[in-house]
């Protein structure tokens, strides 16, 4: 009966992680745009480029946005893109990209099979008043890589971060 309600207690628990809002309430200041990317690979399994973090705080993201919106639905994963503003000013922020299943268990058995990919890593950014920034990334065997773009100049602003 304890491992019943300790298992339950846990998962109602774990559904309440509060994420940071970066642009504080009343904040008067200059603001920017971020956007997460990516792109479904196939019904059950998509890209994902996200930002994750935000000066060291959890923000929310499409990862985590996308996994609410297939709950119950099997295997087929549903992406969800988010955007978010942020102050223009400089921050610490962590960008991921990685590979997400609609299942815990394709996940699990794409992973076994070479065919799951993630990069992720902290770096500065700068952000301009009024500018638009997407998140974009390759997932690949070899090396996989996130950066940031300004979305109307299509030009990285950010060093790539690559995985090892």
């Amino acid at each position: 009966m304890r491992l019943i309600i300790s298992t339950l207690l846990f998962f109602t628990l774990s559904g309440c992680a509060a994420f940071f809002n970066p642009v504080p309430e009343n904040y008067t200041g200059p603001i920017a745009t971020i956007l997460d990317s990516g792109f479904a690979e196939n019904t059950f399994k998509a890209q994902f480029f996200v930002l994750t973090a935000s000066d060291g705080n959890l923000v929310d993201n499409s990862i985590r946005a996308s996994r609410q919106a297939s709950f119950g639905q099997g295997l087929v994963l549903t992406p969800k893109f988010l955007s978010r503003k942020i102050p223009a000013k400089a921050m610490k922020i962590r960008l991921t990209g990685t590979h997400m299943t609609g299942a815990p268990i394709h996940g699990i058995f794409s992973k076994a099979s070479g065919e799951f990919f993630s990069v992720e890593g902290d770096i500065g950014f700068t952000r301009v008043e009024g500018e638009s920034y997407i998140i974009k990334g390759e997932l690949k065997k070899e090396s996989s890589s996130v950066w940031i773009e300004n979305t109307k100049s299509n030009l990285s602003v950010t060093e790539r971060i690559i995985s090892k």
